[in-house]
């Protein structure tokens, strides 16, 4: 294993860290959300009739595993896999 070889693994393990911390840190769901629902806070007043907080849905987009952090992950697996034999093959022909 080459120099550029040891790059393109560090490289590529940095960017599927970051593209996994960036998944945890919106949520860590397993599939994206367009929304959520949220209750609203109610008054001690409310509280003390027994009565439910009401939900309201919001619109927030929250990044899935599966339909967009799993892609991203294999884009740069197949890349730094391109470029991992690529450079393999070039310092094979030099040698010869």
């Amino acid at each position: 294993m080459n120099s550029k070889q040891k790059y393109v693994i560090i490289s590529a393990l940095i960017l599927l860290t970051a593209v996994l911390i960036w998944w945890l840190a919106s949520g860590g769901e397993m599939l994206s959300k367009d929304g959520m629902w949220l209750e609203q806070e109610i008054s001690e007043l409310d509280e003390a009739l027994g009565l439910e907080p009401q939900k309201v849905y919001q619109q927030k987009f929250i990044l899935g595993l599966l339909p967009h952090t799993a892609v991203i992950s294999g884009i740069i697996v197949v890349v730094a896999g391109i470029l991992f034999f690529t450079f393999k093959s070039k310092k094979t022909k030099e040698k010869k």
